[in-house]
Protein backbone atom coordinates (compact mmCIF):
# COMPACT_ATOMS: atom_id res chain seq x y z
CA UNK A 1 0.00 0.00 0.00
CA UNK A 2 1.29 3.44 -0.98
CA UNK A 3 -0.07 6.90 -1.41
CA UNK A 4 0.10 8.74 -4.71
CA UNK A 5 -1.13 11.95 -6.30
CA UNK A 6 -4.21 12.75 -8.35
CA UNK A 7 -6.03 15.65 -9.95
CA UNK A 8 -9.26 16.31 -11.83
CA UNK A 9 -10.12 18.47 -14.82
CA UNK A 10 -13.86 19.06 -15.36
CA UNK A 11 -15.35 15.52 -15.26
CA UNK A 12 -12.09 13.59 -15.81
CA UNK A 13 -10.09 12.22 -12.88
CA UNK A 14 -6.38 11.46 -13.38
CA UNK A 15 -4.47 9.43 -10.80
CA UNK A 16 -0.71 8.94 -10.82
CA UNK A 17 1.56 6.87 -8.58
CA UNK A 18 5.28 6.52 -9.33
CA UNK A 19 8.34 4.98 -7.70
CA UNK A 20 7.81 3.90 -4.12
CA UNK A 21 4.97 6.28 -3.34
CA UNK A 22 5.28 9.21 -0.98
CA UNK A 23 4.44 7.35 2.23
CA UNK A 24 5.12 3.57 2.31
CA UNK A 25 2.56 1.89 4.55
CA UNK A 26 4.32 -1.49 4.93
CA UNK A 27 7.59 -2.59 6.56
CA UNK A 28 10.13 -2.88 3.71
CA UNK A 29 12.49 -5.00 5.81
CA UNK A 30 9.78 -7.61 6.34
CA UNK A 31 7.80 -7.39 3.09
CA UNK A 32 10.46 -6.26 0.62
CA UNK A 33 10.27 -3.33 -1.78
CA UNK A 34 7.61 -2.84 -4.43
CA UNK A 35 8.34 -0.50 -7.31
CA UNK A 36 5.15 0.88 -8.83
CA UNK A 37 4.03 2.84 -11.85
CA UNK A 38 0.29 3.37 -11.70
CA UNK A 39 -1.48 5.75 -14.09
CA UNK A 40 -5.29 5.88 -14.34
CA UNK A 41 -7.80 8.13 -16.11
CA UNK A 42 -11.53 7.98 -15.33
CA UNK A 43 -13.90 10.12 -17.38
CA UNK A 44 -17.49 10.40 -16.11
CA UNK A 45 -20.16 11.65 -18.48
CA UNK A 46 -23.95 11.62 -18.58
CA UNK A 47 -24.08 8.81 -21.16
CA UNK A 48 -20.60 7.29 -21.10
CA UNK A 49 -17.87 6.37 -18.61
CA UNK A 50 -14.31 5.80 -19.86
CA UNK A 51 -11.51 4.14 -17.86
CA UNK A 52 -7.83 3.86 -18.83
CA UNK A 53 -5.33 1.83 -16.80
CA UNK A 54 -1.55 1.50 -16.89
CA UNK A 55 -0.32 -0.43 -13.85
CA UNK A 56 3.21 -1.85 -13.53
CA UNK A 57 4.24 -3.45 -10.21
CA UNK A 58 7.53 -5.19 -9.39
CA UNK A 59 8.19 -6.96 -6.08
CA UNK A 60 5.63 -9.19 -4.32
CA UNK A 61 5.29 -11.33 -1.22
CA UNK A 62 3.14 -14.23 0.02
CA UNK A 63 1.87 -14.03 3.59
CA UNK A 64 2.49 -17.11 5.77
CA UNK A 65 1.72 -17.94 9.38
CA UNK A 66 1.81 -15.08 11.89
CA UNK A 67 5.04 -16.31 13.45
CA UNK A 68 6.80 -16.67 10.06
CA UNK A 69 8.16 -14.05 7.72
CA UNK A 70 6.48 -13.85 4.30
CA UNK A 71 8.06 -15.31 1.17
CA UNK A 72 9.45 -12.45 -0.93
CA UNK A 73 9.50 -12.49 -4.75
CA UNK A 74 11.53 -9.40 -5.51
CA UNK A 75 11.84 -10.06 -9.28
CA UNK A 76 8.19 -10.90 -9.88
CA UNK A 77 6.40 -8.23 -11.93
CA UNK A 78 2.83 -7.66 -13.14
CA UNK A 79 1.79 -5.22 -15.86
CA UNK A 80 -1.81 -4.37 -16.75
CA UNK A 81 -2.72 -2.02 -19.61
CA UNK A 82 -6.36 -1.57 -20.51
CA UNK A 83 -9.29 0.60 -21.44
CA UNK A 84 -13.02 0.22 -20.81
CA UNK A 85 -16.07 2.15 -22.01
CA UNK A 86 -19.46 1.93 -20.28
CA UNK A 87 -22.84 3.16 -21.55
CA UNK A 88 -25.48 4.44 -19.11
CA UNK A 89 -29.07 3.76 -20.19
CA UNK A 90 -30.59 6.19 -17.69
CA UNK A 91 -28.10 9.04 -17.85
CA UNK A 92 -30.85 11.64 -17.52
CA UNK A 93 -31.71 10.55 -13.97
CA UNK A 94 -28.51 8.81 -12.79
CA UNK A 95 -25.48 11.13 -12.73
CA UNK A 96 -22.04 9.53 -12.69
CA UNK A 97 -20.63 13.07 -12.46
CA UNK A 98 -22.41 13.64 -9.15
CA UNK A 99 -21.40 10.21 -7.85
CA UNK A 100 -17.70 10.06 -8.67
CA UNK A 101 -16.26 13.53 -9.30
CA UNK A 102 -18.80 15.93 -7.72
CA UNK A 103 -19.25 17.93 -10.92
CA UNK A 104 -23.05 17.86 -10.45
CA UNK A 105 -25.57 17.49 -7.61
CA UNK A 106 -28.16 14.72 -7.78
CA UNK A 107 -31.41 15.58 -5.98
CA UNK A 108 -33.27 12.23 -6.08
CA UNK A 109 -32.27 8.58 -5.79
CA UNK A 110 -31.96 6.86 -9.17
CA UNK A 111 -30.33 3.91 -10.92
CA UNK A 112 -29.29 2.85 -14.41
CA UNK A 113 -28.49 -0.35 -16.29
CA UNK A 114 -24.97 -0.49 -17.72
CA UNK A 115 -23.36 -2.16 -20.72
CA UNK A 116 -19.72 -1.90 -21.66
CA UNK A 117 -16.65 -3.42 -23.18
CA UNK A 118 -12.92 -3.02 -23.40
CA UNK A 119 -9.51 -4.47 -24.07
CA UNK A 120 -6.57 -5.44 -21.84
CA UNK A 121 -2.95 -6.53 -22.15
CA UNK A 122 -1.24 -8.45 -19.34
CA UNK A 123 2.41 -9.30 -18.83
CA UNK A 124 3.65 -11.33 -15.85
CA UNK A 125 7.30 -12.17 -15.18
CA UNK A 126 9.21 -14.02 -12.48
CA UNK A 127 6.32 -16.32 -11.57
CA UNK A 128 7.11 -19.46 -9.54
CA UNK A 129 5.27 -22.78 -9.48
CA UNK A 130 5.20 -24.70 -6.19
CA UNK A 131 7.34 -27.82 -6.31
CA UNK A 132 9.37 -26.74 -9.34
CA UNK A 133 12.57 -24.79 -9.91
CA UNK A 134 12.99 -21.65 -11.94
CA UNK A 135 10.52 -18.99 -12.96
CA UNK A 136 8.16 -18.49 -15.87
CA UNK A 137 6.24 -15.65 -17.46
CA UNK A 138 3.12 -15.13 -19.52
CA UNK A 139 1.38 -12.46 -21.55
CA UNK A 140 -2.24 -12.18 -22.52
CA UNK A 141 -4.42 -10.09 -24.84
CA UNK A 142 -8.14 -9.81 -24.05
CA UNK A 143 -11.26 -8.19 -25.51
CA UNK A 144 -14.66 -8.49 -23.90
CA UNK A 145 -18.08 -7.20 -22.92
CA UNK A 146 -19.86 -6.73 -19.61
CA UNK A 147 -23.12 -5.52 -18.11
CA UNK A 148 -24.44 -4.41 -14.76
CA UNK A 149 -26.34 -1.87 -12.73
CA UNK A 150 -25.62 1.42 -10.93
CA UNK A 151 -27.62 3.09 -8.18
CA UNK A 152 -27.27 6.33 -6.22
CA UNK A 153 -29.04 6.70 -2.88
CA UNK A 154 -29.63 10.35 -1.97
CA UNK A 155 -29.80 10.19 1.82
CA UNK A 156 -30.29 13.91 2.35
CA UNK A 157 -29.76 17.21 0.62
CA UNK A 158 -25.98 16.91 1.08
CA UNK A 159 -25.17 13.19 1.46
CA UNK A 160 -25.21 10.48 -1.22
CA UNK A 161 -24.02 6.86 -1.59
CA UNK A 162 -23.42 5.17 -4.95
CA UNK A 163 -22.60 1.62 -6.02
CA UNK A 164 -22.05 0.05 -9.43
CA UNK A 165 -21.36 -3.55 -10.38
CA UNK A 166 -20.44 -4.97 -13.78
CA UNK A 167 -19.71 -8.59 -14.73
CA UNK A 168 -18.89 -10.15 -18.05
CA UNK A 169 -16.41 -12.18 -20.06
CA UNK A 170 -13.23 -11.43 -21.96
CA UNK A 171 -11.93 -13.45 -24.89
CA UNK A 172 -8.24 -13.82 -25.66
CA UNK A 173 -4.99 -15.66 -25.08
CA UNK A 174 -1.24 -15.33 -25.48
CA UNK A 175 -0.18 -13.95 -28.87
CA UNK A 176 1.31 -17.29 -30.00
CA UNK A 177 -1.90 -19.13 -29.08
CA UNK A 178 -4.10 -16.52 -30.80
CA UNK A 179 -2.14 -17.00 -34.03
CA UNK A 180 -3.04 -20.69 -33.83
CA UNK A 181 -6.73 -19.87 -33.33
CA UNK A 182 -6.86 -20.76 -29.64
CA UNK A 183 -9.19 -18.44 -27.74
CA UNK A 184 -9.95 -18.71 -24.03
CA UNK A 185 -12.83 -17.21 -22.03
CA UNK A 186 -12.02 -15.18 -18.91
CA UNK A 187 -14.63 -14.02 -16.34
CA UNK A 188 -14.43 -10.36 -15.28
CA UNK A 189 -15.88 -8.11 -12.58
CA UNK A 190 -15.71 -4.35 -12.04
CA UNK A 191 -17.25 -2.43 -9.13
CA UNK A 192 -17.29 1.18 -7.90
CA UNK A 193 -18.39 2.41 -4.49
CA UNK A 194 -18.58 6.07 -3.51
CA UNK A 195 -19.89 8.21 -0.69
CA UNK A 196 -19.85 11.98 -0.81
CA UNK A 197 -20.90 15.18 0.91
CA UNK A 198 -21.44 18.18 -1.31
CA UNK A 199 -22.26 21.86 -1.13
CA UNK A 200 -22.89 24.22 -4.03
CA UNK A 201 -19.22 24.80 -4.90
CA UNK A 202 -17.24 22.19 -2.92
CA UNK A 203 -17.47 18.63 -1.68
CA UNK A 204 -15.71 15.65 -0.09
CA UNK A 205 -15.76 12.15 -1.62
CA UNK A 206 -14.42 8.69 -0.77
CA UNK A 207 -14.43 6.22 -3.67
CA UNK A 208 -13.26 2.62 -4.17
CA UNK A 209 -12.66 0.95 -7.56
CA UNK A 210 -12.38 -2.86 -7.66
CA UNK A 211 -11.16 -4.31 -10.97
CA UNK A 212 -10.93 -8.12 -11.14
CA UNK A 213 -9.70 -9.99 -14.21
CA UNK A 214 -8.70 -13.61 -14.80
CA UNK A 215 -5.47 -13.90 -16.80
CA UNK A 216 -4.71 -17.64 -16.68
CA UNK A 217 -7.76 -19.93 -16.86
CA UNK A 218 -6.10 -23.33 -16.27
CA UNK A 219 -8.17 -25.02 -13.58
CA UNK A 220 -5.26 -26.23 -11.45
CA UNK A 221 -3.50 -22.87 -11.64
CA UNK A 222 -6.25 -20.32 -12.15
CA UNK A 223 -4.75 -16.86 -11.77
CA UNK A 224 -6.70 -13.64 -11.31
CA UNK A 225 -5.61 -10.05 -10.70
CA UNK A 226 -7.61 -7.77 -8.43
CA UNK A 227 -6.66 -4.09 -8.46
CA UNK A 228 -8.25 -2.01 -5.69
CA UNK A 229 -7.96 1.79 -5.82
CA UNK A 230 -9.13 3.93 -2.89
CA UNK A 231 -9.43 7.68 -3.34
CA UNK A 232 -10.26 10.40 -0.81
CA UNK A 233 -10.97 13.71 -2.55
CA UNK A 234 -11.71 17.30 -1.68
CA UNK A 235 -13.23 19.15 -4.62
CA UNK A 236 -13.41 22.93 -4.92
CA UNK A 237 -15.11 24.41 -7.98
CA UNK A 238 -13.30 27.39 -9.48
CA UNK A 239 -15.77 28.16 -12.27
CA UNK A 240 -16.02 31.84 -11.32
CA UNK A 241 -12.32 32.34 -12.06
CA UNK A 242 -12.65 31.16 -15.67
CA UNK A 243 -15.98 32.79 -16.53
CA UNK A 244 -15.63 35.86 -18.68
CA UNK A 245 -16.89 39.07 -17.13
CA UNK A 246 -19.89 40.69 -18.76
CA UNK A 247 -19.17 44.20 -19.98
Amino acid sequence: MNTGIGFAIKNTIVGIQLGYGFIPLTDKKKYGKTKTRDFQIHHYGRKMIFDIFFQDYRGFYVEKDKDQNPDIYQQMSVKQIGMEATYLFNGKRFSSKAAFDLDEIQRHSAGSWLVGGGGYYYQLKGMERSGSEGTYGLENFQLGVNGGYAYSWVMSERWMMTGTIQAGANFGNALKSLKKGRVEVYPTAFARIAGNYHKNNWGISFAILINNKTVYPVKKEELSLTAITMQLSYVKHLDHIFKSKNK
